[in-house]
């Protein structure tokens, strides 16, 4: 009796030396809002990405480092935004045993991993285990350039605007984010608020995981467009991230900086919605969407895009319909900086993560004179890259990073 009490107590040591080594790599590597617990045969970790630009390059560092310090059992991995879950990693003792015994390669642990949006059972295993090197206050400046070239008048080939745009991020608590840019002039050919310095995107927002795969999102602040506002989002997913459905509703006041009034706010309120629809095709990493809308000045229209994902470069066509003029173009989303940037310290400067633009066929006409098909951006980062956690993709892409 003495000695298997004395064994199993040493095989828990063992166990416990082991989660130890992977809670090292993990904060070596500078992973954050780490977690470990061990429920019977299975050891669920949490942990936030905050090094490596976009979603997959870190999930297969931190894999890797948690395949090197497992001793037994499943592991379950759940991947955080914010501290808010995000998607769900499940890799069967058998086959970390098999590749801890070099008898398959890492490609074929990406390969045959098993990957959900479902994160509400892991995530509960972790409610009392204590966070470890959290992201909560860690203050990020990005410096955010910004080029603008339209062409919508008849007495300039281009209308140009260039502009240093740099905005602190930081999070108070969990799914909190307070955002404050500024933007500086650099060059323009543009009169008015174009050649002044001005408040950008300046927002605090909440971010919260309900049950059943429901995201939900609430921004109140000053956004682009010169809009002034509330609104607030709920997102469905699919448990295997193909299938998306989400919608939006804001109400927003004008925003301007004058040369008279200064920092002009006006009160009259403009609704505007958003229905829309998603399906991710991973054969040929095409996402496809279609929404109808609420514009902001009160124009209703229907809007198509066809996004093609290339890692981390996304290039898409869209279509719009509004008011029985239909009106196209394309968008796109580059990688900007280097592939990491750690957070050593309480501030971090640094590049955006990726530079996106999107190019109108018809910027002039009825859809300039009426503003028809006019929305606003609630973060200064918004592209179809950031943020982009859907599990065909990001076994599709790991697997790739490998060859």
């Amino acid at each position: 009796m003495k000695r298997k009490v004395v064994l199993t107590v040493l095989l828990l040591c063992i166990s416990m030396v082991g989660y130890t080594q992977v809670l090292e790599k993990l904060k070596t590597i500078g992973f954050e809002n780490i977690q470990i617990a061990e429920n019977d045969t299975i050891v669920t970790i949490a942990l936030e990405d905050n090094i490596y630009r976009g979603t997959y390059r870190g999930i297969g560092k931190a894999i890797e480092a948690s395949l090197e310090g497992m001793q037994k059992g499943t592991l379950e991995m759940v991947i955080l935004d914010n501290r808010v879950p995000q998607l769900c990693i499940t890799l069967r003792e058998e086959l970390i045993t098999a590749y801890q015994q070099k008898e398959i390669s890492i490609r074929e642990v990406y390969a045959q991993m098993e990957m959900t949006v479902s994160t509400d059972e892991a995530i509960g295993k972790l409610k009392e285990v204590e966070i470890i090197n959290t992201s909560q206050w860690k203050t990020d400046i990005i410096l955010y350039p910004e080029v603008s070239l339209e062409n919508f008048s008849m007495d300039k080939l281009y209308h140009y605007k260039v502009n240093f745009a740099p905005a602190i991020q930081t999070s108070p608590w969990k799914g909190a984010m307070i955002t404050a840019q500024i933007i500086f002039p650099i060059a323009t050919n543009i009169k008015g608020e174009a050649t002044r310095i001005r408040p950008g995107i300046i927002t605090l927002s909440q971010d919260i995981r309900l049950k059943k795969n429901f995201l939900g999102r609430v921004v109140v602040g000053n956004f682009t467009d010169n809009q002034i506002g509330i609104q607030a989002g709920l997102r469905y997913r699919s448990p295997n991230g193909r299938i998306e459905a989400m919608g939006l509703i804001g109400t927003t006041g004008y925003s301007e900086i004058t040369r008279d009034e200064g920092w002009y706010i006006g009160f009259h309120q403009e609704v505007t919605g958003m229905l829309k629809g998603i399906y991710y095709e991973p054969c040929l990493n095409v996402e496809l969407s279609a929404q109808v809308n609420r514009y902001l000045f009160g124009d209703y229209g229907i809007r198509g895009d066809l996004t093609r994902h290339f890692g981390e470069y996304a290039i898409g066509l869209y279509a719009i319909a509004v008011k029985g003029r239909v009106n196209g173009g394309f968008h796109f989303a580059i990688p900007f900086r280097g592939k990491s940037c750690k957070r050593n310290h309480k501030v971090r400067i640094k590049l955006p993560d990726y530079y996106a633009a999107e190019y109108s066929r018809e910027p002039r006409g009825r859809y300039m004179d009426e503003k028809m098909g006019t929305t606003y951006d609630t973060r200064p980062d918004e592209n179809r890259s950031i943020r982009f956690y859907q599990p065909d993709y990001i076994r599709h892409f790991l697997i790739r990073e490998l060859q």
